[in-house]
């Protein structure tokens, strides 16, 4: 080997490591800005759960019969990120349809107001319906 082909592999090398460098920085940011955002989602859900106890509001069913098989139902939950998707999920694996449903966030809490039934016109109990929503939220 020559003096002029080491040059121009250390050059290569140089450069490859160069661009090694550029891509983890921008990996590393990347990472720096999720965490970021993630720290700014907990601190806007422990504002909300602040918010709701300083005005007093406070998690609550109410299960009410409208004919033989809809109800109307109303909860109130924390605002937190996933808890409506949440809550749907369940209610539909269930096989509780909801209709007419209304969804009103204030002072860091969810207002769900909704008509529900039994899919394909499944039975269902006042009771049951207030204990599955009631368990429903203590496991969110």
């Amino acid at each position: 080997m020559n003096r002029g082909t080491i040059i121009v592999d250390a050059i290569t090398y140089i450069e490859k490591l160069q661009d090694e460098v550029q891509s983890l920085s921008q990996q590393l940011h990347q990472m720096e800005a999720t965490s970021e955002e993630t720290t700014e989602t907990k601190i806007d859900e422990i504002e909300a759960v602040e918010d709701m106890k300083n005005w007093g509001i406070q998690e609550e069913v109410t299960v009410a019969q409208i004919d033989e098989n809809k109800f109307w139902v109303k909860i109130i939950i924390e605002k937190k990120r996933g808890s409506f998707s949440k809550l749907m999920e369940t209610l539909n694996y269930f096989g509780i349809e909801l209709m007419d449903t209304n969804l009103t966030t204030t002072k860091g809490a969810f207002l769900i107001t909704s008509c529900i039934q039994g899919k394909n016109g499944e039975r269902l109990e006042i009771n049951q319906i207030k204990d599955l929503l009631q368990d429903i939220i203590n496991d969110m």
